[in-house]
């Protein structure tokens, strides 16, 4: 009896973490053109606002299982595709005309790069290897907007950015920037280099992340160095690596027309220099954080004019007067995330001693919401919570999100479900972090926290078994999310809003 209890206790838990949380269903995919009942190791939504459709590609060892559904959830079509050759284990893009889906891969090294088409009218695909090399360049990001794919590069030891222009009949062109003449420095204010500013010491790569400032973006992926701003017709690289600027290359599609600017930030007060400093950019804004183990401070500037329209300063030994929660310190690993929370303000400081500093922006109704804090990659064998440390999945420099083994989902494909993982799983880090409500005026208000659509969800998704094949993205004003049935042998969909 007691059995049979707990059993209807635990389906009732999980019944109602998708009956109460995401309302009702939204889609269920069974998984029916999959052969000899191959499981979905991985899952891939694009979402056609002008044709008001999305497509689910659901992947396998053998194959590419592509549906269309409208925003109704009427099926369309579906068929199989045998997909790229071995080898092309990232998917960092894709193209959307017509109805067809060009989806675009690459190998880990960046030594090839493939996209396969997806005609959804006449049920069939066309599989495509571009057969070119980078050549003294670093990859940096990808950015897809209607019919065109961008990759962006960096040259080595060089000023000179590359912008690759993939069209969605597979033709693609090569354009330079050389930006030797836009003088960039260092923290010394000595000249440097583009690709030094992008160039990351701890792991020999660059690692430049994907933003979509309508996520719910946490200090996992804020707190990077380096980062691309998606808004759709145009796109942000911002470069923090150096304490004196804010680097910003802001590139207008198709057309590629380019404007730089660097924004000065502060590296220090007084006699204390600052170990970090960040920006985040949101809307018309950019709010640029430093600190060290006894100072923090957070300037909020517009960003055509560079004014500065306000500005927090903290110290070690004194009371937080504008945060809205406790101070909190996140463990987190590819296999658990722990929380604690710390009573003194020095505690919170202490990430500036070995971790990036990070500032994250959320709309509320009556102004901002401010995440202030920083965050530190742990090391293999490092401490923090005790034990040793779990690693896994490829790891290659880039941000990116892992489905299952052997492909990655990169942020410059979905920087939604990149930021709903909240931090790359193949590295352990620590975050300490305060909350701040702001109204429009940046005057700090008081009220508690709301949770965020991506926290909600967490709660809710960490009750239920591993999750296979999971997804999460945004259609029209609501977030949907995904994951495989195993046992059902289905592909089912949530819908939830902010």
């Amino acid at each position: 009896m007691f059995r049979f209890m707990f059993f209807r206790i635990l389906f009732l838990s999980i019944f109602c973490v998708f009956s109460t949380f995401a309302q009702t269903p939204f889609l269920e995919i069974p998984n029916d053109l999959s052969k000899k009942n191959n499981s979905v190791e991985n899952a891939y939504v694009v979402v056609d606002n002008e044709k008001k459709s999305f497509s689910t590609f659901m992947v396998n060892e053998q194959s590419i299982n592509a549906y269309l559904y409208s925003q109704e959830q009427e099926p369309i079509s579906k068929f199989a595709s045998k997909g790229l050759p071995e080898g092309y284990n990232e998917i960092i893009g894709k193209t959307i005309k017509n109805g067809q889906v060009r989806l675009y891969f690459k190998e880990y090294y960046n030594k090839k790069f493939g996209a396969v088409l997806f005609d959804f009218d006449r049920q069939q695909s066309i599989e495509t290897e571009f057969g070119f090399k980078l050549q003294d360049e670093i990859y940096l990001q990808s950015h897809s907007y209607q019919d065109r794919l961008y990759i962006i590069t960096v040259s080595k030891k060089s000023s000179i950015l590359n912008i690759y222009t993939f069209q969605h009949d597979g033709k693609f062109e090569k354009k330079s920037f050389d930006f030797t003449e836009n003088v960039f420095v260092n923290g010394k204010n000595e000249p440097t280099t583009l690709y030094k500013l992008l160039y990351d010491s701890f792991n020999g790569l660059t690692s430049v992340v994907k933003i979509e400032e309508s996520n719910p973006n946490s200090l996992q992926i804020t707190s990077n160095l380096s980062k691309i701003y998606d808004r759709g017709d145009s796109f942000i690289l911002s470069i923090d690596k150096e304490g004196l600027f804010t680097y910003l290359l802001e590139f207008k599609v198709p057309d590629l027309s380019v404007k730089i600017a660097s924004i000065e930030k502060l590296n220090g007060m007084g006699d204390e220099k600052f170990n970090t400093t960040n920006s985040y950019l949101y809307k018309d804004k950019i709010f640029q954080i430093g600190g060290n183990s006894k100072i923090m401070v957070l300037t909020v500037k517009e960003l055509a004019t560079k004014k500065e329209l306000t500005r927090f300063v903290l110290s070690k030994d004194e009371d937080i007067p504008f945060k809205n929660s406790a101070i909190i310190e996140e463990y987190a690993t590819n296999q658990s995330i722990k929380t604690k929370e710390l009573d003194k303000t020095n505690l919170l400081l202490q990430i500036f001693n070995g971790g990036n500093s990070g500032v994250a922006v959320n709309p509320t109704s009556t102004g901002y919401q401010l995440t202030l804090g920083g965050n530190e990659i742990i090391k293999r064998g490092g401490g923090g919570f005790g034990g040793p440390m779990m690693f896994g999945g490829p790891g290659n420099g880039m941000m990116i999100n892992s489905t299952s083994s052997g492909m990655v989902v990169t942020s410059g494909f979905n920087p939604t479900f990149f930021s709903f993982g909240s931090f790359p799983y193949n590295e352990a880090n620590r975050t300490k972090r305060i909350e701040c409500l702001f109204n429009e005026d940046f005057e700090h208000i008081d009220g508690e926290i709301p949770q965020n659509v991506f926290n909600r969800l967490r709660n809710h998704t960490s009750n239920l078994p591993k999750a296979k094949a999971e997804t999460v993205f945004r259609m029209d004003d609501y977030f949907v999310y995904g994951r495989y049935f195993t046992i059902d042998n289905v592909y089912k969909f949530f819908k939830f809003s902010e």
